[in-house]
């Protein structure tokens, strides 16, 4: 061969496309959710109905200038985490939420597939097999949106940025009846002011909560006066809540085992719907919880006609009910607090209760027992998340995300007179 001549490369093999992906990606979630049945003997037709009836979900968009390229990347793959998560349980196996729309093109499939072979949409097993396509539906729907609750409020961040997301269906088309998601994200930048704290100018900024509406994005929380008993003397009914900076800064300083992304959701978690405080000292406390577990309050004052959020206190410091019941039962002062380091989350997730059995009463009868159960958690953003669904899917018609299957043969012939259901989804 001469030795100008190349030598011909090879073809590479084709990648797989989308279809075959779907097809091995269905294949795959029938085993897992053990649905009995040769995949393989499916008709060609049956495998392409299904493919048309997948969802599917589009690149998120930017709803408003103050959304960049880097921020709807960031927000695609956090949503596409979620979505291969399996988190939604079947028997004693997980299936993820892309798994769960793969169930739902099955169904619709057979739907279709029975109601031609037997020329009747009333078929008791077509219509189970509709019945299931719907509650699928139903179940992706809240917990896509949830999903994208998830990711906002672990993004907002009341210093930087706001974000919601406007998630709506795309055009529907008879010919290619595939159910498909779009969503819009917006950004709104941070509401700052400077107010009055003790004759000093110091910065504040507004608190607000995402929602997932097509006429309102996000909405600025606000507390009822009455629950400001006697320290609010003006004749409004209702203020808009702030937070200092300082507030901020000494939640990641004491919070110190949580990330960002974590205490923005703590913030929310602690803030979006305000219904009681406590008032010591002529302060306003609002306690703050992870996990369930009060480990702290953000302690408020009614400034201007505003609720402003002044600081954050761990549970064990001396201007705390805990902190000064603490203080009576050690004589710890408020350097000593500091100086031992019990006014850190990482302390007490560290503590080895069987190294300070006496130290362990002292804080038990301080009422700061709770905080012993922190040791066996991980302060994950998703962890935190999951402990708090009821509380992430506040604004949203939800159902719960576990559901039940019984076995499903798409190879039993199908009869005239159905008296088993064959699928049952429990709502």
């Amino acid at each position: 061969m001469p030795k100008n001549k190349k030598r011909k490369k090879s073809s590479a093999q084709p990648e797989m496309g989308g279809y075959k992906h779907f097809l091995n990606d269905m294949r795959e979630t029938l085993h897992v959710m053990e649905i009995s049945g040769n995949f393989s003997d499916l008709s060609n037709e049956f495998k392409r109905t299904a493919y048309n009836h997948n969802i599917g979900i589009w690149n998120p968009t930017a709803a408003n200038e103050f959304i960049n390229s880097g921020e709807l990347k960031y927000f695609a793959e956090k949503s596409k985490r979620s979505y291969r998560e399996r988190s939604y349980k079947v028997d004693n196996s997980f299936i993820s939420l892309y798994q769960l729309q793969l169930f739902h093109a099955f169904c619709a499939a057979r739907a279709i597939e029975l109601e031609k072979q037997t020329g009747d949409k009333k078929h008791p097993k077509a219509i189970v097999m509709r019945e299931a396509q719907q509650k699928c539906i139903k179940a992706f729907n809240i917990s896509f949106l949830s999903s994208y609750l998830k990711i906002t409020t672990s993004l907002c961040n009341p210093a930087h940025k706001y974000y919601s997301a406007n998630i709506h269906q795309a055009p529907f088309c008879k010919e290619k009846p595939k159910l498909e998601y779009i969503f819009d994200v917006y950004g709104f930048p941070a509401q700052k002011c400077m107010m009055n704290v003790n004759g000093s100018k110091r910065p504040a900024f507004q608190l607000a909560k995402p929602l997932h509406s097509v006429n309102k994005q996000i909405e600025w929380i606000r507390v009822d006066v009455t629950l400001l008993k006697n320290l609010y003397k003006g004749n409004k009914k209702v203020l808009d809540v702030f937070i200092q900076s300082h507030a901020l800064s000494r939640m990641k300083e004491r919070l110190n085992l949580l990330d960002q992304e974590a205490i923005n959701y703590a913030l929310w978690e602690n803030t979006h719907t305000i219904s009681q405080f406590e008032i010591y000292k002529g302060y306003l406390l609002l306690p703050f919880k992870v996990f369930g577990i009060k480990i702290g309050y953000l302690v408020a004052n009614v400034t201007a006609d505003k609720l402003l959020f002044r600081t954050f206190l761990f549970i064990t410091h001396n201007s705390t009910p805990e902190g000064m019941k603490l203080r009576k039962l050690t004589g710890l002062g408020k350097e000593d607090i500091t100086y031992w380091k019990i006014d850190r989350l990482s302390t007490f997730v560290k503590l080895k209760e069987e190294n300070y059995p006496g130290l362990i009463q002292l804080f038990s009868e301080a009422g700061l027992g709770m905080l012993m159960e922190l040791k066996d958690k991980k302060f994950t953003i998703d962890l935190m998340q999951a402990a708090n669904l009821d509380g992430l899917t506040e604004y949203i018609n939800r159902g719960k995300n576990e559901f039940k299957l019984i076995t499903l043969d798409w190879d039993t012939p199908v009869s005239d007179a159905e008296n088993e259901s064959c699928l049952q989804l429990n709502e």
